[in-house]
């Protein structure tokens, strides 16, 4: 703490690393937390504290592990003088009030989860809410785990019961709108996420799922917007920077705005260099302006990282080669196509133009 002591509870803060990785979590009650498991290998990572708006200001940290034990202290900022009070209505979540065995339960399972034990993990946070039925903290962090584990209905399920318990904590809501994303409910998804955007200006985090979710529905101009918005906030960690250019650069491609798309996707593959399907939009933005070389570039790196996830980029390469009258590549590309995206809705096209250049190359032998 800014006075030299340590935390009086948990510190909730975000821990993201230069390959990608993005996660929230806590500290134990005396602020401290031990970087295990898949975590603990060499990278450089940033620890982001927000400002809890009463005794410190936002903080960020950058280290790097190197194969050997270390302990990196996070000297959390003074709140400055001039920073604005918290707003009345903005709720702290005070676990104090949690009996110590719900507290023991809730710690038992972050540490479950550092080890891997997802089974153990979901045990221990229904041990906790059901030894303390209002633990926000551990019905958002359980929720949490259903989505990583794509266990939707439960998940959706748990958000709306954290919601119920208090609809002005905004992670819930927040991550029940990515629930709702990932099961299809755009509509409901932009309704949820939209309302809690308009009560919480400042949560950045809201506008990526909701940008989404409005692209779904068709209301590209008011996801581009919420997208913009994102990138004007100068706290953006990398991550959601790299997110948010991405996206906006899929919204300018399917508006046919190549080049401004390209701009975007530029940045985003700068900010994060092994994004698979940045490369793929990239490729297809310079193949739509007849940039052929560049496009065969980026639709190559895309198949590298991807493989047959990223089979689209097979299909371009098809059609680059065949404006460049290299029928054998194209042959190939679009064959592998095929193999990669078996049920692709335009596979009839595909085999009529396979066949198209087979014939092509045979009346050339």
């Amino acid at each position: 703490m800014p006075d030299g002591s340590l935390p009086a509870h948990e510190m909730r803060f975000t821990l993201t690393s230069t390959d990608g990785f993005v996660d929230n979590f806590y500290t134990d009650s005396k602020g401290k937390f031990l970087i295990t498991g898949a975590l603990n290998r060499d990278r450089d990572y940033t620890v982001t504290v927000e400002s809890d708006r009463r005794t410190f200001d936002r903080t960020i940290v950058n280290f790097r592990i190197i194969r050997s034990i270390a302990y990196v202290t996070v000297f959390l900022r003074p709140l400055k003088s001039d920073a604005p009070p918290l707003p009345k209505d903005v709720v702290d979540i005070d676990d104090m009030a949690a009996p110590p065995e719900a507290r023991t339960a809730y710690e038992q399972a972050r540490k479950d989860i550092d080890e891997g034990k997802t089974g153990e993990a979901i045990t221990d946070f229904k041990r906790a809410i059901i030894l303390y039925p209002q633990y926000l903290r551990a019905l958002n962090d359980l929720g949490v785990l259903y989505l990583k584990l794509n266990r939707l209905d439960e998940a959706a399920e748990t958000f709306t019961q954290a919601i119920k318990l208090n609809k002005r904590f905004p992670y819930p809501r927040l991550n029940l709108g990515v629930v709702l994303n990932r099961q299809g409910k755009y509509k409901e998804a932009a309704q949820v996420l939209g309302e809690l955007q308009k009560s919480n200006p400042d949560l950045t985090s809201v506008r990526l799922p909701l940008a989404d979710a409005l692209t779904e529905i068709g209301k590209l101009a008011e996801a581009k917007e919420h997208l913009r918005a994102a990138l004007g906030d100068a706290k953006l960690d990398r991550a959601a920077q790299a997110e948010a250019r991405f996206k906006l650069g899929a919204l300018l491609n399917r508006e046919e705005h190549y080049a401004e798309a390209i701009t975007e996707l530029e940045q985003a593959i700068a900010l994060a260099p092994n994004t698979t399907m940045a490369h793929l939009q990239l490729g297809g933005a310079y193949l739509q302006l007849k940039r052929l070389a560049e496009a065969e570039r980026e639709l190559l790196r895309a198949y590298e990282l991807g493989g047959s996830e990223a089979g689209g980029a097979q299909l371009l390469l098809g059609q680059l080669y065949f404006m460049q009258r290299r029928l054998e590549p194209s042959l190939r590309a679009f064959e592998q196509y095929l193999k990669d995206v078996p049920a692709a809705p335009n596979a009839a096209q595909v085999k009529k133009a396979i066949e198209q250049i087979k014939a092509s190359i045979g009346s050339k032998q």
